[in-house]
C-alpha cells in the first residue's frame, strides 16, 4: 500500500481520537439521556402545534421504533404528550409539555455550551464544512 496513504490514515485515526478526548460531544450526567434530550429538542423545533413522530424520526435518521420507544417514556415521564390529528385519527402528534418544556429551559445553554464554543472557534464556513463531512460519513453506514 502506498506510504503516503497509511500516513493520511494514521493522521487522521490520531486527530479523530484527539476529537474524542476533548470531550466537545460529551455531556455531563443529566436527569435524562442524550437519546431522550435529542428527541425533546426535536420536538421543540418542530411546529408549536406539534409533530409527527415518523417526522422526528426522519430528522434524527433514526428508525420509527426507536422514536415510539423513547417518546412513550417520555410521555409517561410528563415531559411530552399526545394529540390526534382532527382530520385524521390515525395520525398522531407529539407535543412538549410545560414540564419538558421548562426542563429544556434549564439545560439548553449547558448542553449546547461546548458544541457552541467550537462553532465559535471554526466559523460559519468551517463549521459548514465540518457538518457536511460528518453527514457523508454517517451516510456511508458502519464501516
Amino acid at each position: 500500500m502506498d506510504d503516503n496513504k497509511i500516513r493520511d490514515a494514521q493522521e487522521l485515526e490520531r486527530l479523530l481520537q484527539v476529537l474524542r478526548r476533548t470531550g466537545v460531544y460529551k455531556h455531563k450526567k443529566y436527569e435524562l439521556s442524550d437519546a431522550d434530550i435529542t428527541l425533546l429538542f426535536s420536538v421543540s423545533f418542530g411546529d408549536p402545534t406539534g409533530i409527527k413522530p415518523s417526522e422526528i424520526a426522519k430528522r434524527l435518521k433514526i428508525t420509527l421504533p426507536a422514536v415510539t420507544h423513547k417518546m412513550n417514556k417520555l410521555v409517561d415521564d410528563g415531559y411530552l404528550t399526545r394529540r390526534d390529528s382532527k382530520s385524521d385519527h390515525r395520525v398522531t402528534y407529539v407535543l412538549l409539555t410545560d414540564k419538558g418544556s421548562k426542563y429544556l429551559e434549564s439545560i439548553e445553554e449547558d448542553y449546547y455550551a461546548k458544541i457552541l464554543k467550537l462553532m465559535k472557534r471554526l466559523g460559519e464556513r468551517d463549521t459548514d464544512t465540518l457538518v457536511r463531512l460528518l453527514n457523508k460519513i454517517n451516510a456511508s453506514g458502519k464501516l
